[in-house]
């Protein structure tokens, strides 16, 4: 498996190197991340052994890295259950406008039970590995951004193209990680084949959200890897009644319709859901059918998170899952006072009506 991609970011190289090489602080910010243990340190070698937990897979490496602050880090492996580890970090100066970030990653599992379940794990850890820096440069290096005026007096901010990836490699991937206040004046152009990233907008989206409503910026930030901001264009369909699924909808922008018996001459609409609202929630906790269909009532967007997902989460991050949670359990328990105090109001107006209605 190769992987290399890059990303621009507002913050200084030498702030942004000591963050990649600081390995004992992964497990605070880094998806899966149980562990870290620094073995050895100096000018030119870190070595560190991590601890990872996926979907209750555990597994870890040592490694010893040559390094040159701030341009360079080499990850090579020194124990481990891969036949072959190498990562490399690549940090290049933009003069007052931040730095440009490479990294490049190949490897391949030992043989076995454990290297066919490894395989798929490591691959979700090292996909999200760029884009937690990138939220942890946000949260914990805003001293390092440069002034918007400075930008704007230049005219444009400074944009490398990327570099060409090895023959037979996958193609490289540019990312932006600019704040607001300091987007560039020029788009990055991205490979049609580039994969996508937790942008901004999820990140505020999750903020703003029910979910993370116990949860710190650098909880949030962790909650972002395993949640995805999705649009949907007016009448998509969500989900089927009678089907099946562990996904919980939270609703951003726009309406989801609860529809009974879809597209039948008995369809009835039974709830409007808004932003701030989660739908499935109970199937979500439980796997049980759906009872009605789930519908964009217009273009909408909305944060899907799979009970798979954060349950990837329990040994590395317990606290995030546990606070998740009760912000699931509140909704509920909501919606469950709401129905009985409305059974209540029914009844009594049925006695006082003497069963006429």
């Amino acid at each position: 498996m190769e992987l290399r991609r890059s990303v621009l970011v507002p913050y200084a190289a030498e702030a942004m190197f000591d963050l990649i090489e600081q390995a004992e602080t992964y497990p605070q910010f880094l998806p899966w991340c149980t562990g870290a243990t620094i073995l050895e340190r100096n000018d030119e070698w870190v070595a560190a052994r991590l601890e990872f937990s996926y979907l209750k897979l555990r597994f870890g490496f040592q490694t010893r890295n040559p390094k040159r602050r701030p341009e360079w880090l080499s990850v090579r492996l020194v124990e481990g259950p891969f036949r072959h580890f190498r990562g490399d970090w690549s940090l290049t100066p933009l003069g007052g406008n931040g730095c440009k970030v490479e990294f490049a990653l190949s490897f391949e599992v030992s043989d076995g039970v454990f290297g066919r379940i490894a395989g798929p794990a490591v691959d979700s850890v090292a996909r999200a590995m760029l884009d937690a820096f990138v939220r942890r440069a946000e949260a914990t290096l805003t001293q390092f951004a440069p002034a918007q005026g400075a930008a704007e007096a230049a005219g444009q901010t400074r944009r490398p193209d990327a570099s060409p990836a090895p023959t037979g490699a996958p193609p490289d991937r540019m990312l932006l990680a600019w704040p607001a206040g300091a987007v560039p004046a020029q788009p990055v152009a991205c490979s049609e084949t580039a994969m996508t990233s937790p942008a901004p907008a999820l990140i505020d989206a999750l903020r703003a959200s029910p979910l993370a409503q116990d949860l710190t910026p650098e909880q949030v930030a962790v909650l972002a890897g395993v949640v995805r901001l999705v649009p949907f264009d007016g009448k998509a369909l969500l989900a089927r009644e009678g089907s099946t699924d562990s996904r919980l909808y939270v609703i951003v922008e726009g309406a989801l319709s609860v529809v009974k018996h879809l597209g039948t001459p008995d369809e009835t609409l039974l709830a409007t859901l808004n932003a701030g609202d989660f739908a499935h929630e109970l199937g979500f906790l439980d796997g049980a059918e759906r009872y009605a269909s789930l519908v964009a009532a217009r273009d909408s967007k909305v944060l899907v998170l799979e009970r798979e997902q954060l349950e990837s989460l329990l040994d590395s991050h317990p606290r995030i899952v546990y606070r998740v949670m009760c912000a699931i359990v509140r909704t509920v328990h909501r919606i469950q006072s709401r129905l009985a105090m409305q059974a209540t109001e029914l009844t009594n107006y049925i006695v006082k009506q003497h069963g006429r209605y």
